[in-house]
């Protein structure tokens, strides 16, 4: 898939995902109204809170795509994790006021359950999470876009929010038909705080992993020893006496700076090394989509070492 065709598809995946959250919203609002419910409410603010994000989504993916300039000498690689740090930051917000919420309800006694348009909603989310999942992924892996590979995890963790409300509200069905409306009270805020539980680790691993890529940290262990493992393999042949690789994430790819420390009587055609710098790019975007690569060739050991 060339440039152009991959940009197209993306702009796609990103479309479907906008307007199967906007559906997502008006039903879960919709039967947050009928059931009075906090847990199907949450659900809800999560989906919109994926329409607000895929808006934003949409500018940033249209600025990947712009050349550098004399005040972006970079390029713009930098807005994506600083969305993505946003999402995250909103998302943990969101599940701090429903865990407040949920543990008053519960002081105050809970709330009797609507719960077969409880289990309905559950039911119909799920399907609908799931579908949109399914497509999400399926171009998040044609294109290896970052972008779609977020939203399409989001979207199966709204599946499992989906199902679960359609578990507990399955269950508080039967207390009711055995005359447990005491303990059917509690369902709602205590699938919240399930829901709660489920949720925290996604946004805060997206937080973490933004923050990381904004403070220009390294990448996980595995990706950075499988980048410096694929340089030293393309640039042995430019025959270094050490080669000092710098790694990081970039816009969700990959970027390298390595220092080539050659012998003083060494010479290197220009050729050679424009030659080495396109076969490292090739592989490394093989390997993780989206890479690039600046090579520095030296003979001052100190110029280039790194601390331990």
């Amino acid at each position: 898939m060339n440039e152009t065709a991959n940009r197209h598809r993306i702009t796609r995946g990103i479309r479907f995902s906008f307007l199967m959250n906007l559906a997502m919203v008006g039903i879960a609002f919709g039967f947050a109204m009928w059931t009075r419910s906090s847990a199907i409410l949450l659900d809800g603010f999560f989906s919109l809170i994926g329409v607000v994000e895929i808006i934003a989504v949409r500018a940033v993916a249209g600025l990947q795509w712009r050349p550098q300039d004399a005040r972006h000498p970079f390029g713009f690689a930098a807005f994506m994790p600083l969305l993505n740090a946003i999402r995250g930051l909103l998302t943990i917000g969101v599940c701090g006021y429903a865990g407040v919420a949920a543990v008053l309800l519960i002081i105050d006694g809970g709330e009797t359950p609507v719960a077969g348009p409880g289990v309905l909603y559950g039911v119909l989310a799920a399907g609908g999470c799931l579908f949109a999942a399914f497509v999400v992924q399926r171009a998040a892996r044609e294109t290896r876009s970052p972008l779609l590979e977020v939203d399409a995890r989001s979207w199966w963790i709204d599946a499992l929010y989906s199902i679960v409300v359609a578990i507990a509200f399955g269950v508080a069905m039967l207390m009711q038909g055995a005359s447990m409306d005491v303990a059917a009270r509690y369902v709602d805020p205590v699938l919240v705080l399930v829901l709660l539980a489920l949720a925290l680790p996604w946004p805060v691993g997206i937080v973490r992993r933004s923050f990381r890529e904004l403070l220009l940290l390294s990448p996980a262990d595995a990706e950075r020893i499988k980048a410096c493992e694929l340089a030293e393999k393309v640039l042995g042949g430019l025959d270094p006496k050490q080669l000092v690789t710098r790694v990081l994430h970039s816009g969700g790819g990959i970027y390298l700076l390595c220092h080539v420390l050659m012998e003083e009587d060494r010479t290197v055609a220009v050729r050679d090394l424009d030659q080495a710098r396109d076969e490292l790019t090739r592989v490394l975007v093989e390997e993780f989509g989206t890479a690039e690569v600046d090579l520095v060739l030296t003979t001052d050991l100190d110029a280039c070492v790194l601390a331990d």
